[in-house]
């Protein structure tokens, strides 16, 4: 009996060591992989702000939740894949007030909607990367999706300073006061002309008396 109850205990401790063993062997693949995720994400983590046009930058100086949103998004965290987690839920916060603060001068519906599709990305990065198992190549992709968007909203400031400046690149101004000038100057010969033909139409005081 006394035999049997140490062979019971012995095997209870050997049993017990494997599932710890199975635990560390679980938690150790589990922190590496997160390590990994970490180091990719920290490789790719590269956002680029085009330099913008003169007219451009002049109309989004004092855009403070833009510069913030961008200061925000440039700056890598170092330390940890939570580091990114955080980084990114206040990068989302930032996002969600461009919209709503946008410049008179590009506060039209294609700039907004630049801007929502961007947040909308920044969204997803913020739900991709706070999962238990974070999949690595979507967020990656997203950082990458991000970029483009950026780029989109600087393109879409860039055509509207373009599209406005055409005419007087063109001289359509100039062409505009040209049409004005021909046009009275046309209706004041049309009107000339109308007064010779009223005149030759009316009776002289000679045709009266006869």
């Amino acid at each position: 009996m006394k035999y049997t109850a140490l062979f019971l205990i012995l095997f209870l401790s050997l049993l017990s060591c494997n599932d710890f063993s199975k635990q560390n062997e679980e938690s150790i693949k589990l922190i590496e992989k997160k390590e990994a995720v970490f180091k990719a994400i920290s490789k790719k983590w590269s956002f680029t702000f085009p330099e913008p046009r003169a007219e451009v930058k002049k109309n989004i100086e004092g855009w403070t939740e833009w510069d913030q949103f961008k200061r925000e998004l440039q700056e890598k965290p170092k330390t940890s894949l939570l580091a990114f987690q955080l980084k990114v839920k206040n990068v989302s916060k930032r996002a969600d007030s461009l919209t709503l603060t946008v410049p008179e001068k590009f506060n039209i519906p294609q700039v907004r909607s630049r801007l929502i599709t961007l947040n909308t990305k920044i969204k997803s990065l913020d739900t991709f990367i706070h999962l238990d198992e974070i999949p690595e190549k979507r967020v990656l992709s997203l950082i990458t999706e991000i970029n483009e968007e950026i780029k989109g909203v600087h393109n879409q400031w860039d055509e509207i300073i373009i599209k406005q400046a055409i005419p007087k690149e063109v001289g359509e101004d100039d062409m505009i006061r040209a049409l004005d000038t021909t046009r009275l100057a046309n209706k004041k010969f049309q009107e000339e002309i109308e007064t010779i033909e009223n005149e030759k139409q009316e009776p002289t005081e000679i045709e009266h008396k006869e």
